[in-house]
C-alpha cells in the first residue's frame, strides 16, 4: 500500500469544521465555527469564497436540496436558511431561522451534523468552554425533518460529533467526544427511529490520545474519523473493531473533520483548528487550522446528502 499525500490548502482557520463535498457543483464547503463563517473551495480553479452569517457560531452548512443558492446552517441554536450562490463573498448574511432549539442561546451551540437518505438533518449541540473544559451532559443529538418538525434522539451528550451510516442505510454510527468512542445504532431510513446502542471502536481502548472528532465511512463500509489532539486520521472497521490504519498529519494535532470529495469521490478533505494554541504551539504546528486533502488512500466514499425541505416551506 503507498504512503498517502497530505497536502495543506488553505488556512488558518481558528475552528475549521463541517467539510461538506457537493457533488452537484463540485465544490466543498466547510466553516469556521467561531469566525460565523461559510467556505466554499472550488477546486478546479483553486478559488475560495466566504460568507458571513450574522447570527452566531456557525457549526456546520449544507445545500438545500433542489437549490443552487442556498445552504442550511446551524448558528447559534438556530437552524437557518443562508442564500448564497457561493460565486463572490459576502460581507454580511442575515439568515432566516427555521428552527430555534429549546436550549439556553448562552450556554449550548450547534456542532457537528450530516443530512440522512431522505434528507432528514441529524445534528448535535454542546456547551460552550469554561476555564478549559466543556460543561458534562449539556447537549443532545436532534433529528430535523423535511417539515422542519425537531426530534430530540440523543440526551445527554457532552460534544455531540461526528455521524455517518454504513453502506446498507440501516446503521448509524455516532461519536460524543469526551466519550473516546464511536458508538453504532440500528437505524430506520423510513422513519428515521435508532435502537440498540453498542461500541464499535475505544480510542483509549487502543491506546489513541486524543478526541475523536467529525468522522465518515468509505464504500467499503470503514470510518474514517478524525482524532483532536492526535495528529491524524484513523481508518476504522467497525464491524470488526480492527483499526485499519492511521493516517499522520504531522503540521497539525488538532483534526477536527473528514469528507470525501473530488469528482471521483476519492480525495480525503479535513480540517484542523488553530484556537488554544499558543506561540510555541503554532511554530511547532504550522498548518494548525488549515484545510488538508489526504490523496492516494485507495477508497472512496458516498455523494453527501443534502437536506431536504418539504415543497410547501421553500
Amino acid at each position: 500500500m503507498s504512503e498517502p499525500i497530505v497536502e495543506p490548502l488553505f488556512g488558518p482557520c481558528g475552528l475549521g469544521e463541517g467539510p461538506h463535498w457537493d457533488h452537484i457543483s463540485q465544490t466543498l464547503y466547510f466553516v469556521d465555527i467561531f469566525a460565523q463563517k461559510i467556505f466554499r473551495l472550488n477546486p478546479e480553479t483553486g478559488i475560495i469564497t466566504t460568507a458571513f452569517v450574522d447570527n452566531g457560531p456557525v457549526g456546520f452548512v449544507i445545500p438545500l436540496e433542489g437549490s443552487t443558492n442556498k445552504l442550511v446552517a446551524g448558528s447559534g441554536i438556530d437552524f437557518v436558511l443562508v442564500s448564497w450562490d457561493g460565486d463572490k463573498d459576502l460581507a454580511k448574511c442575515k439568515p432566516k431561522v427555521l428552527v430555534t432549539l429549546d436550549s439556553n442561546r448562552t450556554e449550548t451551540r450547534w456542532n457537528d451534523a450530516k443530512a440522512d437518505s431522505s434528507g432528514r438533518l441529524w445534528g448535535g449541540t454542546m456547551g460552550f468552554e469554561k476555564d478549559g473544559s466543556f460543561p458534562p451532559n449539556v447537549g443532545s443529538l436532534y433529528c430535523i425533518d423535511n417539515n422542519l418538525g425537531l426530534k430530540k434522539q440523543v440526551s445527554p451528550v457532552t460534544i455531540s460529533n461526528g455521524l455517518a451510516w454504513n453502506p446498507d442505510n440501516d446503521t448509524l454510527y455516532y461519536i460524543d467526544s469526551p466519550t473516546y468512542q464511536v458508538v453504532a445504532y440500528n437505524y430506520d431510513s423510513q422513519t428515521g427511529a435508532i435502537s440498540n446502542k453498542r461500541v464499535v471502536f475505544d480510542l483509549k481502548k487502543n491506546n489513541i490520545p486524543g478526541l475523536p472528532d467529525g468522522m465518515t465511512i468509505d464504500t467499503n463500509g470503514n470510518l474514517w474519523v478524525a482524532v483532536y489532539g492526535g495528529a491524524g486520521v484513523l481508518q476504522i472497521n467497525p464491524k470488526t473493531g480492527e483499526l485499519l490504519r492511521f493516517v499522520k498529519i504531522n503540521t497539525a494535532q488538532n483534526i477536527t473533520s473528514v469528507a470525501f470529495g473530488g469528482p471521483n469521490l476519492d480525495v480525503l478533505y479535513v480540517t484542523s483548528a488553530s484556537i488554544g494554541l499558543n506561540e510555541n504551539q503554532l511554530r511547532e504546528q504550522p498548518h494548525a487550522g488549515y484545510l488538508f486533502t489526504i490523496k492516494g488512500l485507495g477508497v472512496r466514499g458516498f455523494p453527501a446528502n443534502s437536506f431536504k425541505l418539504s415543497d410547501k416551506l421553500t
